[in-house]
């Protein structure tokens, strides 16, 4: 690794095929963090991992809940709203997955919240921003093992240099 930097930078990730950075960013996204562990960012992984569960635990310290709303347009309860809302929840993968088989599996019933409790809706908006980041933590990841986050990075080096050119 040639960086000095505490997290690797764009030109250290390992390119992968579109196949072989799908799987990984699937890993990222059931577990979060574990992706980049995967590409060999150790620290930005455990950094990752650490922050978007301790969001998501905060969430369920204030009762959150995920709603699953109707997915029918003509139904009276769709909104569209809800229905972004709950997809970007999904985006935290395992943990979501988990909150949402813990009404039926008794093992998983410190995940079950009731959604009328004082501070549900704080804690389903800790579930929003958790998967919101991960969502942008797995979308990161396939652009570097893609080679798409260095293409963009040599991008704007060559419009800072082409402005630099014309102040002069």
């Amino acid at each position: 690794m040639a960086s000095e930097s505490l997290f690797l930078t764009p030109t250290d990730y390992p390119r992968r095929s579109v196949p072989v950075a799908l799987g990984v960013c699937l890993l990222n996204w059931i577990v979060p963090g574990a992706g980049f562990v995967a590409a060999g960012d150790r620290r930005r992984g455990i950094a990752l991992f650490v922050l978007i569960n301790a969001i998501f635990f905060i969430g369920l310290a204030f009762g959150g809940y995920l709603y699953i709303p109707p997915f029918l347009p003509r139904d009276p309860g769709f909104n569209i709203v809800a229905t972004l809302t709950f997809i970007v929840q999904a985006c935290n993968g395992g943990l979501t997955s988990m909150t949402l088989a813990a009404a039926d599996v008794s093992a998983l019933g410190f995940l079950h919240r009731n959604g009328g409790a004082s501070w549900a809706d704080l804690g389903a908006f800790h579930f929003l921003v958790s998967g919101g980041l991960n969502y942008f933590a797995t979308v990161r990841l396939y652009d570097l093992l893609t080679g798409k986050a260095e293409e963009e990075e040599n991008a704007d080096s060559t419009v800072e240099e082409t402005k630099e050119g014309e102040d002069s």
